[in-house]
């Protein structure tokens, strides 16, 4: 159970995140997105895990299509834009991490279940492949890279 909380929890906070970089006018609307996300997850979820893959099916399928054109952004932006977008881009990668939810419910996959199950599990698993792509290009596109040590930029956490 607490590992279904903090999925849902990264998966809300990683949502909302890639809409406010990608709208900064939400911003101030960040935690009533969460809590509206957190909400409409408690009316589907009790319906049964068939139905809700299939309420969140779409949420997916838009998510997949709007990450998937590079905008260029304008000279006078583009490191700006450039961090923003693969920002936006990762984070929103931790929605796709169904995998447990797919292994625990191939109950509830149509026969044959196991097949059924291995086929949403290979289109997880090509869809993060793609998007794992998708950020390594852009980083090599942009040109982004780890601040090296000791640049102004860089940060370090101490562990003590």
């Amino acid at each position: 159970m607490i590992d279904y909380i903090l999925n849902v929890a990264v998966g809300i906070s990683a949502s909302v995140g890639a809409m406010v970089s990608a709208i900064p006018a939400l911003q101030p609307h960040t935690l009533h997105l969460c809590l509206a996300i957190l909400l409409v997850l408690t009316l589907v979820n009790p319906r049964g895990i068939r139905e809700a893959g299939l309420a969140f099916m779409l949420p997916t399928y838009v998510f997949v299509g709007l990450v998937a054109p590079i905008p260029r952004p304008e000279p006078g932006v583009a490191a700006v834009s450039a961090w923003m977008l693969v920002k936006a881009f990762s984070s929103g990668c931790t929605a796709m991490t169904g995998v447990k939810q797919v292994s625990n419910g191939v109950p509830a996959f149509r026969n044959p279940k196991v097949k059924n199950a291995q086929a949403t599990l290979t289109t997880i698993i090509a869809t993060l492949i793609l998007l794992l792509a998708g950020i390594a290009y852009l980083c090599r596109a942009y040109n982004i890279a780890a601040t090296p040590l000791g640049q102004r930029g860089y940060q370090s956490v101490l562990l003590r």
